[in-house]
């Protein structure tokens, strides 16, 4: 399994397929087997070269226990890294949650290495009312026996279900960290009012973390468009793949076609 170096952090990825390279990054507690469960990575891999990632504090990577070190800028340079490290000058780039973050941050601070944006139910706005709500209530359980946690998670429906083994095998300290770094959120909206590159923004209608945040700001940068799918709440914006899928393949395909 390759790594690449960020620092004192290894970042784990893994690629799959030929073709224009295709990053991943998954949404909090996820990682990259989450991308296999749901579809992901075989259908894109049949056109692309998929490269998925481990996000810091997730799957295979690094785990440090700092908040400072999951700061969203930080983690975008975790991106940046496995580029370097695979020799890969610019990509698309899909990340969902927290991976959509993430992309926003790549956006505004590397936007010459990439060639589309595909970001999903998420804001790069400040961290929402709704957000820190979530924030606090995680905390809260991960303060618990971390069976406590994991009931409470499969409670939440059949949209967690690609992000189970993710939280059953992850380290709570590490899940705790990057929760407390939200808290550093910034505003970063204004630093894509000049974004040229292709942005394709996207949130379920019923999602209350991200859905008012990113329409709102979708207004702010020039290239980007937003699509918003009726009746869906937050993970089911990712775990609805028959959806989703399509919709990449789609912009893509548009954005190769010009």
């Amino acid at each position: 399994m390759p790594y690449a170096k960020n620092g004192e952090i290894e970042i784990h990825y893994h690629a799959q397929g030929t073709g224009y390279p295709l990053i991943l990054v998954h949404g909090f507690m996820g990682d990259i087997s989450s991308w296999y469960k749901l579809g992901y990575i075989d259908r894109l891999s049949a056109d692309y070269m998929v490269i998925a990632i481990d996000a810091r504090g997730h799957g295979r990577s690094g785990t440090p226990y700092e908040p400072a070190a999951y700061r969203d800028r930080t983690m975008a340079t975790d991106v940046i890294s496995v580029m370097d490290d695979l020799g890969i000058e610019d990509a698309f780039y899909y990340g969902f949650s927290m991976g959509g973050r993430i992309g926003f941050e790549l956006a505004a601070f590397y936007e010459d290495r990439f060639k589309a944006f595909i970001l999903g139910a998420q804001t790069p706005g400040g961290r929402t009312d709704s957000g820190t709500i979530a924030d606090k209530k995680r905390l809260s359980l991960f303060q618990k026996d971390k069976s406590v946690f994991l009931k409470v998670l499969r409670r939440s429906g059949p949209e967690f279900d690609s992000y189970m083994d993710g939280a059953v095998n992850g380290d709570i300290k590490a899940f705790t960290a990057k929760t407390e770094a939200n808290a550093f959120r910034e505003d970063i909206s204004d630093l894509l009012t000049d974004l040229s590159t292709p942005c394709l923004l996207y949130a379920g209608e019923k999602d209350t973390l991200a859905h008012d945040s990113l329409r709102e700001n979708a207004i702010k940068i020039p290239s980007a468009t937003f699509v918003e799918f009726p009746g869906l709440n937050h993970m089911q914006s990712v775990s609805q793949s028959e959806i989703i899928i399509p919709l990449i393949l789609d912009f893509l395909d548009s954005i190769t076609d010009r």
